[in-house]
């Protein structure tokens, strides 16, 4: 019965609970987190239905809201997570929302945690492998309504979009937004309540609104 007991590493990633004596306790006080899971085989019929292509171990937590009229891809061992209630350290995000035009693209690559995370795309929003997104986050290409004031309420073939790209390994904070033509450099974190306009280096940390550099992140 030691085994109930041992510290599990993975299990801590993905629960939240150090053993699994921890988790039985966890599920046993909060019986919707074990409803959520079961499940979760069932809310992943709405990425289907969506017409969303997607790869294996993808687990869908929650109802997300699809509104696919483009192309979404979303790679291997992904996570999309809409509950409050879900086995994850972080329970204070709201619904994911993935929504593309005719012409936009939504490209996600393996490992990726989308927790209440909205991606909005009317050209193409590009996310690497081994992403860690916080709770309310916004990524989108497009300002979605034009800057001069006469032409904010028509006129959309003259709103500005360009890409989003974030790199492998990138891990963004809760409640921030990705704007239009950003690129996230490999390995960098942008901290909590950012918003950010302009590019990001490799391997550092980007803060505040607007997010600036703040200092690079040292290897190991």
């Amino acid at each position: 019965m030691s085994f109930l007991f041992k510290y599990n590493e993975k299990l801590k990633f993905d629960t939240g609970n150090e053993n699994y004596y921890e988790l039985i306790k966890d599920s046993l006080l909060h019986l919707p987190k074990v409803i959520t899971v079961i499940f979760a085989p069932l809310t992943k019929l709405i990425l289907v239905l969506n017409g969303v292509k997607f790869g294996k171990g993808v687990k869908v937590y929650g109802i997300p809201r699809i509104e696919n009229r483009g192309k979404i891809t979303l790679g291997n061992n992904m996570r999309l997570n809409s509950a409050r209630c879900t086995y994850n350290s972080g329970n204070m995000e709201g619904g994911v929302l993935l929504r593309t035009s005719k012409q936009g693209s939504i490209k996600v690559g393996d490992e990726v945690y989308l927790n209440g995370t909205s991606i909005i795309s009317e050209e193409s929003v590009t996310l690497g492998n081994r992403i860690m997104i916080g709770a309310n986050t916004v990524i989108m290409d497009t300002n979605t309504h034009n800057v001069p004031y006469k032409d904010r309420l028509r006129r959309w073939d003259k709103i500005i979009r360009k890409p989003v790209v974030i790199e492998d390994d990138v891990w963004i904070g809760a409640n921030c937004f990705v704007m239009k033509g950003v690129r996230i450099g490999k390995g960098s974190i942008i901290g909590a309540g950012s918003v950010v306009m302009r590019n990001v280096e490799q391997c550092s940390i980007y803060a505040g609104n607007p997010a600036v550099f703040v200092k690079k992140i040292e290897e190991d």
